[in-house]
């Protein structure tokens, strides 16, 4: 009696999940359909058997987004599984952002065999092309159907697959095709768990289809700094692998005790607040104009930049000169150009470089960045508490006062996620010391708003209890990012920043329109109640009224173990006057010192 095509299928899908999880794969994130059913049949076998932990979602493009999130606190590979047609289309916005931010993400989509292509069969497309610019690695089974895979050829796409997570971390996609009958009956499926195989595999040879990162290093030779004159470090969002981050902290830590270089950090960076060095408040400092009398100086970059023009526009005037280093991302990743890029790793550069580093010289070269380092702590400490009595005075509800007193009502342990927009560029302004408490994540690779909520459920599955704090806009983008709350594993506080729309487009300065509304085309208020979306999900939620309220209404989400939405309103226009009139202030009282920092 000839085997069904169905059983080969369901088969081949769980050797292939059973290699992953062998190689390390925890987490698969499932989407319903039914030319993908034989992976979902052998996902749930392994999930009943505790091989992996089997998250399901309706919503492809929500679903890639939790896998991000899951990818990026564990910094494990997180699997994703599709079926056809525009099912792989959403799951472009998530591979985008792991492909710019480097975390390792693995797309299973089932496709339609070939002879299905071309000729007008439904959801038969072209979703092999679709996500191809930006994953790391493409490979496919046979097209005529995974059924006719060899052994080989089957161990080639997960050794491949795994290869390039270790190597280069970002997205992968495997596109597999089913042939019908797609889904095994019982009697089939109790053959293949009871541990039915096929005699060593059909042993056709498939020519491999993909597009390898190639590494392009742009710094062939060692890059060296004169770590006795005068310098700076610019810390941006950390890009490497998590468990690397330790080792990146003790070589940030000898850098600056060898240099006494000063540190501006990003609250993304993974800098711990004790860093010796640490500028908390270092871009409103670039405000009071401290940095134009600073002309020849050396600069380190490690990783991509922080969002703040200022720094951006200082960097690209003369006298700079600049090294810039990445954690394993070979791309050009220097926007302003100029600098020497290194791209193997900041603790791999010091430990080649220090062979080559002489004893400090008989000069007082060292001084002056000591000097710049203990001018900018003054400052720092002033700007500390100028900036309570401003924002903490009259108890209002205000972006950036929200972005200092956050940081402190909540518990050192609790990590936070700051949506792109302008809760990560408040943090970085007005948060303080605070910014490093504790550590942060962002999605800055590609810095849309897309999938935040959802990222956020992914991040708190390996963390635990933490925090996201988000805008209005970005929450609504991506309400389906609730449904993940039926897993107990998600312990979610989502400070909501509702300030009628895209309050940040109130930022871009830009004159009175003669035609249009600029309300309508750029805030794009949306007449939905967040409260009344939370209640529809069934999220317990609480209204915050003044500053005073939102340490009673944190108190309140730590007291329960779920998910959580606090809201609080704000008006977009009259911070942005706020944010202006605090620098113009800090301008006027700190530009008459500026002359002892020469």
């Amino acid at each position: 009696m000839a085997i069904s095509i169905a059983r080969y299928n369901f088969f081949i899908s769980l050797e292939l999940l059973k290699a992953l999880v062998a190689k390390g794969m925890k987490y698969i994130v499932l989407c319903p359909g039914s030319r993908s059913g034989p992976l979902a049949l052998a996902a749930a076998s392994l999930f009943k058997r505790k091989e992996l932990t089997l998250i399901t979602s309706i919503d492809e493009r929500s679903a890639a987004f939790l896998a991000l999130g899951i990818s990026a606190a564990s910094g494990q590979l997180t699997g994703v599984i599709t079926t056809s047609g525009t099912a792989v289309a959403n799951l472009l916005p998530a591979a985008v952002e792991a492909d710019r931010s480097c975390h390792p993400l693995l797309f299973l989509t089932a496709d339609r065999p070939l002879r299905l292509k071309e000729c007008g069969a439904n959801q038969a497309v072209n979703q092999q092309d679709f996500l191809k610019s930006v994953c790391r690695y493409f490979d496919e089974s046979p097209r005529e159907g995974i059924h006719l895979i060899s052994k080989e050829r089957l161990s080639s796409l997960v050794e491949k697959s795994y290869e390039m997570t270790i190597n280069m971390p970002g997205p992968i996609h495997i596109n597999l095709a089913y042939e019908e009958p797609l889904h095994p009956c019982e009697f089939d499926q109790k053959k293949v768990l009871d541990g039915w195989e096929i005699d060593g595999f059909l042993k056709n040879k498939i020519t491999s289809r993909n597009n390898q990162f190639i590494k392009n290093d742009l710094s062939p030779n060692l890059p060296e700094l004169d770590p006795w004159s005068l310098g700076i470090i610019i810390v941006g969002p950390w890009r490497g692998k998590a468990k690397e981050l330790v080792s990146f902290r003790i070589a940030l830590k000898k850098w600056q005790n060898l240099t006494g270089w000063p540190i501006l950090a990003d609250p993304l960076s993974g800098v711990e607040n004790k860093q010796k060095g640490l500028i908390n408040h270092w871009d409103l400092i670039f405000s009071i104009g401290f940095f134009e009398r600073i002309n020849e100086i050396q600069v380190l970059r490690l990783g991509p930049l922080p969002p703040s023009k200022e720094l951006k526009f200082w960097l690209e005037k003369p006298g700079k000169s600049q090294l810039l280093i990445t954690e394993g991302d070979y791309r050009n990743l220097d926007p302003i150009g100029g600098s020497i890029q290194f791209s193997e790793g900041f603790s791999n550069w010091l430990n080649k470089f220090s062979n080559s580093i002489s004893k400090n010289p008989a000069s007082d070269n060292k001084n002056f960045s000591k000097r710049l380092t203990s001018n900018l702590i003054n400052y720092d400490l002033f700007i500390n508490d100028w900036l309570d009595k401003k924002l903490f005075g009259k108890g209002l509800i205000t972006e950036p006062a929200l972005a200092r007193l956050l940081p402190r009502l909540l518990p050192n342990s609790i990590p936070v996620m700051l949506a792109s927009s302008s809760p990560i560029r408040d943090w970085l302004s007005y948060s303080g010391r605070g910014a490093f408490i504790r550590r942060c994540f962002g999605f800055r690779g590609s810095s849309g708003i897309d999938g935040t909520l959802s990222m956020g459920m992914g991040l708190s599955i390996i963390m635990g209890r933490m925090i996201l704090v988000t805008g209005d806009l970005a929450f609504l983008h991506d309400t389906n990012g609730w449904l993940f709350s039926k897993d107990r594993n998600t312990s979610l506080i989502v400070i909501l920043i509702d300030n009628g729309g895209g309050g940040i487009f109130n930022q871009l300065n830009i004159d009175r329109l003669q035609e249009g509304d600029f309300e309508e085309i750029f805030l794009m208020p949306q007449q939905v109640c967040p409260l009344s979306l939370a209640k529809a999900y069934g999220v317990k939620y609480k209204q915050v009224s003044c500053l005073d309220d939102l340490e009673h209404a944190i108190e309140w989400s730590f007291s329960l173990s779920t998910n959580v939405l606090i809201r609080v309103c704000t008006n977009s226009f009259e911070d942005h006057k706020l944010r202006l009139s605090l620098r113009d202030d800090l301008k006027r009282r700190l530009s008459e010192n500026l002359s002892s920092c020469d």
